[in-house]
Protein backbone atom coordinates (compact mmCIF):
# COMPACT_ATOMS: atom_id res chain seq x y z
CA UNK A 1 0.00 0.00 0.00
CA UNK A 2 1.34 3.44 -0.96
CA UNK A 3 1.08 6.25 1.57
CA UNK A 4 -0.54 9.41 0.18
CA UNK A 5 0.31 12.69 1.95
CA UNK A 6 -2.64 14.41 3.56
CA UNK A 7 -3.71 17.96 2.80
CA UNK A 8 -2.46 18.99 6.23
CA UNK A 9 1.11 18.28 5.15
CA UNK A 10 0.89 20.17 1.86
CA UNK A 11 -1.21 23.12 3.04
CA UNK A 12 1.87 24.96 4.35
CA UNK A 13 3.64 24.89 0.98
CA UNK A 14 5.20 28.07 -0.39
CA UNK A 15 4.03 29.53 -3.69
CA UNK A 16 4.84 27.61 -6.86
CA UNK A 17 7.83 28.58 -8.97
CA UNK A 18 5.53 30.14 -11.56
CA UNK A 19 4.29 32.66 -9.00
CA UNK A 20 4.17 36.26 -10.17
CA UNK A 21 5.54 37.40 -6.80
CA UNK A 22 9.01 36.18 -7.77
CA UNK A 23 11.26 36.77 -10.75
CA UNK A 24 14.28 34.80 -11.90
CA UNK A 25 17.58 36.67 -11.57
CA UNK A 26 19.37 37.60 -14.76
CA UNK A 27 22.77 36.00 -15.36
CA UNK A 28 24.74 39.13 -14.41
CA UNK A 29 22.82 39.95 -11.18
CA UNK A 30 24.48 39.29 -7.84
CA UNK A 31 22.91 36.83 -5.40
CA UNK A 32 22.24 38.30 -1.96
CA UNK A 33 20.44 37.52 1.29
CA UNK A 34 16.68 37.54 0.81
CA UNK A 35 16.87 35.71 -2.53
CA UNK A 36 15.20 32.33 -3.05
CA UNK A 37 15.77 29.01 -4.79
CA UNK A 38 13.24 26.35 -5.79
CA UNK A 39 13.28 23.01 -3.96
CA UNK A 40 12.43 19.58 -5.38
CA UNK A 41 8.68 20.19 -4.88
CA UNK A 42 8.86 23.46 -6.88
CA UNK A 43 8.42 25.62 -3.79
CA UNK A 44 10.55 28.62 -2.84
CA UNK A 45 13.14 28.37 -0.06
CA UNK A 46 15.29 31.23 1.24
CA UNK A 47 18.83 31.19 -0.16
CA UNK A 48 21.25 30.43 2.68
CA UNK A 49 24.43 29.93 0.65
CA UNK A 50 27.20 32.33 -0.33
CA UNK A 51 26.38 35.82 -1.57
CA UNK A 52 28.10 38.24 -3.92
CA UNK A 53 28.26 35.77 -6.82
CA UNK A 54 26.62 36.16 -10.21
CA UNK A 55 23.36 34.24 -10.59
CA UNK A 56 24.72 32.23 -13.54
CA UNK A 57 27.43 30.74 -11.29
CA UNK A 58 24.84 28.52 -9.56
CA UNK A 59 23.37 25.23 -10.76
CA UNK A 60 19.86 26.06 -9.51
CA UNK A 61 18.06 29.19 -10.70
CA UNK A 62 17.88 31.97 -8.13
CA UNK A 63 14.70 34.03 -7.64
CA UNK A 64 13.97 37.40 -6.04
CA UNK A 65 10.70 38.88 -4.83
CA UNK A 66 9.36 41.66 -7.03
CA UNK A 67 9.75 45.06 -5.44
CA UNK A 68 6.48 46.96 -5.04
CA UNK A 69 5.73 48.95 -8.18
CA UNK A 70 5.74 52.69 -7.80
CA UNK A 71 3.10 54.55 -9.71
CA UNK A 72 4.25 57.54 -11.72
CA UNK A 73 1.68 60.27 -12.28
CA UNK A 74 1.66 62.09 -15.59
CA UNK A 75 1.47 65.85 -15.38
CA UNK A 76 -1.40 67.39 -17.35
Amino acid sequence: MIAIPSNAETAVAAPAVGSKAFRRLKADELVSRGDFTANDRQEFEPWEGPTGFRADAFVKPIYRKHSPATKVRKSA
